[in-house]
């Protein structure tokens, strides 16, 4: 068989003309695939003529973005790591921790955030957060965070890549985090709680640098977690193969390795170390075991005890000390998990976060509850999660580098410091200007006005009668008050309320207290009020008009500053009607549109909305039934990052000449 060569023809070059680099280079700051999209709607501008757009690729645009934008970044092109040290070296404010750099192990440094002493003071930061992260760079190094909430706006304090899966040493992780965390103590950073998931490393390692000479010293793990990981482990998802050490569990139940307010466990001994059922808990024991934990994870000397509506009711506020807590905690637990035969399951709840410390073992529950160390109960933290931390990977991995496949450490470290970190640092500023609010008053808003709309009679009467709610320490006996990470009620806010002057059965309620930075408190009050029992009562409801026609003008004035103290935009202000507002210009917008040029050739939709004028009852259904197909139109219901979806069932309208429905 003799083949014959045929020479293939030499494929079309296309290069980048001088335009398209041109706007490139004047839009670099965009992501690449954004000025790729924005080049291929651009190619009938007069700029391209000389230009076939459509055979540039996206593969093209992002080299050539990277070669304008590498020379922010790169400083040694050979070697990343060098390249990182040198870039940050240049950054005011960044300071390189000298200890922990080792090319292929480690590099951290500190933020402005942490360093400029002058804007930022350490006496506030007394919570702080750790997490780590990872895929954020094509070497592996896990990404870890100290953040702190300063005037409830969370900042970055320092950074630390970490790799030592090449290094063959005992604690080679752990030895490495306390160096860290002593080198920023040593900076002066000393926090009375530390924030972190159950990676116990972390945990070590805060521990040996900052609870050394801090009688304050608490460490909390993630309420979020410690949840997810008790879930997990009875309902089977996750199985740890010594959850079930008997030997463990019989040596910490000894009465003298027991402190005196839990040697009632001695006598249980025996049903404790007992196989019992060998079945796994059902979900819906899984589910009221996660939910009697949680809630004695939650309990604190300073709240006081929940009162429940099928229990014996309380003739005052009761609030019990560390070791009482800790003691009903392990009995009410215990009762359960023998009402379901589950000795296994108490063991497991023992040895992983009810265990107090005994020799020289250390304490699960110390770390697992809000109570902390016996010694340090004379505050509680403002924070339960690490979720402030979980947002932050998301915001960078999202937000800034969506459109970087594991990229260089140099990358990563421009990214931090040039966008991650300042806007962090421009948030903080807006909040200190009064031109923004945090995120964390945001949501005591919402909470506010959530409880305003619950308040009625048989609240105020349950509020004096049952739960003896306390206005001047804001604590509440109620669980809501308890399960509530803002620690807010119905019952508190009632204290701001008044019948409606309508007397239609409704209250008017006060809107919440303005912005402080001191707003959330660790000690009693929780709540901190400035000059708020002046003002003026309102209704928090969208159906009653919101105005008070009193006639001291004392109390009217109190109100008026105060509400304009809040700063709140038109969606917030609860003296105008902003909903009803909404609907009537959705509603006008819809109808402008059905009988505009959009429109002209689909009777249909015309003919649908002439009937729906006459047959709806009000303007609330005519919106719910047009708002989609409209948004569809105008291309305003599109999910932000996504680029595909369905198309809905309303792109019938959308369609100049449907026969559909005569076809069928």
């Amino acid at each position: 068989m003799i083949y014959e060569h045929c020479k293939h023809p030499k494929p079309d070059k296309f290069h980048m003309t001088p335009a398209v680099e041109s706007y490139i280079n004047t839009h670099k700051h965009f992501a690449p695939r954004h000025i790729y999209q924005n080049l291929l709607q651009m190619m009938d501008k007069s700029q391209f003529e000389k230009t076939e757009l459509y055979t540039i690729t996206r593969q093209q645009v992002y080299n050539v973005w990277r070669s304008i934008n590498k020379t922010g970044w790169e400083r040694d092109a050979a070697n990343d790591y060098r390249s990182a040290q040198l870039l940050l070296a240049e950054q005011d404010g960044y300071r390189l921790v000298h200890s922990l750099q080792e090319p292929g192990v480690s590099l951290a440094f500190l933020t402005p955030c942490f360093t400029d002493r002058s804007m930022y003071s350490l006496a506030k930061m007394t919570e702080i957060f750790i997490d780590s992260t990872f895929g954020t760079n094509k070497h592996g190094y896990e990404l870890y965070c100290v953040l702190t909430e300063y005037d409830l706006v969370s900042l970055p304090l320092s950074y630390l890549l970490l790799d030592t899966r090449g290094v063959q040493e005992e604690g080679k992780r752990g030895s490495r985090l306390t160096a860290w965390f002593t080198a920023l103590r040593g900076e002066g950073l000393c926090p009375n709680v530390v924030h972190t998931d159950k990676d116990f490393a972390e945990v070590t390692a805060a521990s040996i640098a900052f609870k050394r000479d801090n009688s304050n010293y608490n460490h909390h793990l993630c309420l979020w977690h410690s949840l997810r990981a008790i879930y997990q482990h009875l309902t089977g998802k996750e199985k740890d193969k010594d959850s079930d050490a008997i030997g463990s569990a019989r040596n910490s139940l000894r009465t003298s390795g027991l402190p005196q307010y839990l040697h009632f466990l001695s006598d249980e001994t025996d049903w404790i170390l007992s196989k019992g059922q060998t079945k796994q808990c059902t979900s819906a024991q899984a589910s009221i075991l996660r939910g009697m934990v949680k809630g004695h994870l939650l309990r604190h000397p300073l709240l006081p005890k929940v009162a429940f509506d099928n229990a014996d009711p309380q003739q005052a506020l009761v609030f019990e000390t560390y070791e009482e807590i800790h003691a009903s905690s392990i009995k009410e637990l215990l009762s359960y998990c023998k009402c379901i035969d589950q000795p296994k399951v108490f063991r497991y709840f023992w040895r992983n976060w009810y265990r107090p410390e005994f020799r020289n073992v250390g304490s699960r529950w110390e770390i697992a509850s809000l109570c902390g160390r016996p010694g340090s109960v004379a505050s509680i933290p403002i924070s339960r999660t690490t979720m402030r931390l979980e947002s932050h990977w998301r915001i960078l991995k999202k937000d800034y580098g969506s459109n970087l496949v594991r990229p260089r450490l140099d990358v990563l470290c421009y990214i931090i410091f040039n966008g991650l970190v300042r806007s962090r640092i421009q948030l903080h500023l807006q909040v200190a200007a009064g031109r923004e609010k945090p995120s964390a008053y945001k949501d005591f808003v919402n909470v506010w006005r959530n409880c305003a709309e619950a308040v009625d009679q048989t609240t105020i009467n349950k509020r004096d009668g049952f739960y003896f709610t306390d206005k001047d320490k804001w604590v509440c006996s109620c669980p809501a008050f308890v399960f509530n990470s803002r620690y807010l009620c119905k019952h508190l806010v009632s204290y701001y309320s008044s019948p409606h002057p309508d007397g239609n059965g409704r209250y008017a309620v006060q809107p919440p207290p303005s912005f402080t930075p001191d707003l959330f408190q660790e000690q009693l009050p929780l709540i901190r009020f400035n000059y708020f029992d002046q003002a003026v009562p309102v209704a928090i409801s969208s159906g009653v008009e919101l105005s008070y026609s009193g006639d001291a003008e004392t109390g009217t004035s109190a109100y008026v500053q105060e509400l304009a103290s809040l700063q709140l935009s038109p969606s917030e202000n609860p003296e105008v009607r902003e909903d009803n507002d909404e609907e009537s210009m959705g509603l006008l917008r819809i109808i402008n549109w059905v009988t505009g040029d959009q429109c002209e050739n689909n009777p249909r939709m015309q003919q649908d909305i002439c009937r729906s004028i006459i047959s709806s009852r009000s303007p609330e259904e005519l919106i719910k039934k047009f708002k989609r197909p409209y948004e569809e139109a105008v291309g305003s219901s599109r999910p932000t990052g996504h680029t595909m979806r369905k198309a809905p069932k309303s792109y019938y309208y959308m369609r100049p000449n449907n026969d559909y429905g005569k076809n069928n």
